[in-house]
């Protein structure tokens, strides 16, 4: 079961019209490929994903499931939507309330163990090494955890013992009392993770990390799986940006992944002509499709970039069809899809020690994000720590540092 119904409001515009699970990352994929390729090449069949917030982009991406080869008699691959039901079903309410509400698909496979993974983080995993130790400890549940010796209060850490036995778990706490952040990868034995959720349906909340595994820890079988390898989770603008430029500085090597992607959607690659370069390009990721007369240096290029003469692009991130006039300046943008900067422009760059006036925790560090569709009209200034939304319109010849326009 793939959790990948969530927006996440700390992305800002980037989720304003997709959720999470669905944006693009390193030029290429979408953040649910790396998922769904652990899935495939770990020999698990049957998935469900659940979705919930503007599914379209998912389920266009997903499709069949044939880029994953989840296709045939005994494979598949189901979009799994929220449904009213006789009573107050109609939204899920949090992570546990989503898998409780499918709980008769999780049924129809009649499995033993159900693997519960989440949509919204990147990193390479074989699976079946962490169903085994499941097996071999006789666990009711497993929560898999990585180390990240750098604490913060978004995740939530756990306490293992030196034979695996999950002392302690807290979501989120102030001070984590370890360096073992939960990758939200749990596996259950079925009639107890079934049996769980029945009794959490009762409560008021209905979370995995808040509400289940605190609980469950002191009353069952509950081990840690320690998984040592690359693991991000994108969550902050900031987090988001730091992960794409992994691909840059070598920190992530995709050659060795085996990841798979839907090559047939609109913004895929299977129909786009090589890149054209008749600039200098530097360091940086150009995607198939893409026209490079300028200059682009440190940055992640998505199918279908054009860049014109005279124009530099630096240390951004441009996602599918966006087209950048003559003589402008990108400097740490993340820029979404279809958008159309004119010609004399300076986007980023200037202004960095601004913060957000609105998004202050958020937008800090100097990076100026443009939402789907965005126009910025000939010789328009706009600077850091700046988000624009799609139906946000530029009426100003400068935008200034710290602003958001809707």
């Amino acid at each position: 079961m793939v959790l990948a119904g969530g927006r996440v409001d700390e992305l800002l515009c980037l989720t304003e019209q997709r959720p999470k699970s669905a944006l693009p990352v390193f030029a290429t994929y979408r953040i649910i490929d790396f998922v769904l390729s652990n899935l495939m090449h770990s020999g698990i069949s049957n998935v469900g994903v659940l979705s919930q917030y503007r599914p379209y982009a998912l389920v266009r991406h997903i499709g069949t499931g044939e880029h994953w080869d989840f296709v045939g008699r005994s494979r598949s691959i189901r979009i799994l939507p929220p449904y009213r039901g006789f009573k107050a079903s109609d939204w899920y309410q949090g992570t546990a309330d989503a898998v409780y509400q499918n709980i008769s698909y999780i049924e129809s496979f009649d499995p033993q163990h159900v693997l519960i993974a989440s949509a919204d983080h990147i990193y390479r995993m074989d699976y079946r090494p962490f169903i085994e130790f499941h097996i071999e400890k006789g666990a009711d549940a497993t929560i898999s955890f990585t180390r990240k010796k750098s604490r913060s209060s978004r995740f939530g850490y756990g306490v293992i013992s030196r034979n695996g036995i999950l002392r302690d778990y807290q979501e989120k706490p102030n001070e984590p009392p370890s360096d073992w952040v939960s990758m939200t990868l749990y596996l259950f034995n079925r009639d107890f993770l079934i049996d769980v959720l029945k009794k959490n349906a009762k409560e008021r909340s209905h979370e995995f990390g808040s509400d289940i595994i605190p609980k469950i820890v002191s009353s069952a079988r509950v081990f840690g799986y320690k998984h040592d390898g690359y693991w991000a989770y994108a969550r902050t603008v900031d987090s988001y940006y730091k992960t794409n430029m992994n691909i840059i500085n070598g920190k992530v090597a995709l050659k060795d992944w085996q990841v798979r992607t839907n090559l047939l959607e609109r913004c895929a690659r299977a129909d786009r002509l090589p890149a054209y370069i008749n600039g200098d390009v530097i360091n940086s990721v150009v995607s198939e499709g893409c026209i490079i007369e300028g200059k682009v240096r440190n940055s992640i290029l998505s199918p279908g970039v054009a860049v014109a003469n005279d124009s530099e692009v630096v240390d951004s991130i441009v996602f599918h069809d966006t087209i950048i006039g003559r003589n402008t300046k990108l400097n740490k943008v993340i820029c979404d899809k279809d958008s159309r900067i004119g010609e004399g422009c300076m986007v980023g760059g200037f202004g960095r020690e601004t913060k957000s006036g609105e998004f202050g925790d958020l937008l800090h560090s100097g990076i100026t994000v443009l939402g789907r569709n965005t126009v910025v009209p000939n010789k328009t200034t706009i600077g850091a720590n700046t988000a624009i939304y799609s139906s946000g319109r530029i009426t100003v010849e400068c935008v200034q540092p710290g602003s958001t326009l809707r």
